[in-house]
């Protein structure tokens, strides 16, 4: 495990290094708010223009990761879509999701905070309300209860601008899985 950490971390600092803004978001950043749980994969949203696409192949070397082709980059940057990068040692999965141009992913983006992870290491993660409301928009589209579990952890252990959170989760449509996750 704390080989997969300092793995992510090492990718994390490759993104900072070459001015490539990032945060962690999903199952990673829920277990920083909230209850820990085992993933065997990290989540990052990017900010990166498709004219930096080559410093992507560039930085995931194929030495150390295995970083798709230059034109699907390209190709997921302009789509705003997702790729991964899989660390060879290890076998760490990294899924890269290209921050979309929707009014909630760029709040979302502009809100992440600097969060200590380690004794001297801090990262970008997004904020707890914007992890809850992924995560209410992942249960919605899954049913999945481990993004129940995740909202209900955060709930428990952060406090949480309840203005913020309830603006967007009217604004998106989640009221009926807010009141699920908040009910139980």
């Amino acid at each position: 495990m704390i080989g997969m950490i300092q793995t992510f971390l090492s990718a994390l600092k490759l993104l900072e290094d070459n001015h490539i803004a990032y945060m962690i978001v999903g199952s990673v950043a829920s277990t920083v708010y909230g209850e820990p749980r085992m993933t065997r994969d990290m989540d990052l949203v990017i900010q990166i223009p498709v004219k930096n696409a080559q410093k992507l192949e560039e930085i995931f070397s194929s030495k150390t990761f295995y970083c798709p082709p230059l034109e699907i980059l390209k190709s997921e940057i302009i789509h705003h879509g997702q790729f991964n990068l899989i660390h060879h040692d290890s076998g760490l999965k990294i899924d890269i999701i290209i921050c979309k141009e929707t009014e909630h992913a760029l709040c979302e983006f502009q809100r992440r905070r600097k969060v200590p992870i380690l004794e001297n290491q801090s990262v970008y993660i997004a904020s707890p309300e914007d992890i809850i409301i992924k995560k209410l928009d992942y249960f919605r589209q899954g049913g999945s209860s481990k993004h129940l579990q995740d909202i209900r952890g955060i709930l428990a252990e952060t406090q949480i601008d309840e203005v913020y959170l309830h603006s967007w989760i009217t604004k998106l449509g989640l009221v009926k899985e807010w009141e699920r996750a908040s009910n139980t």
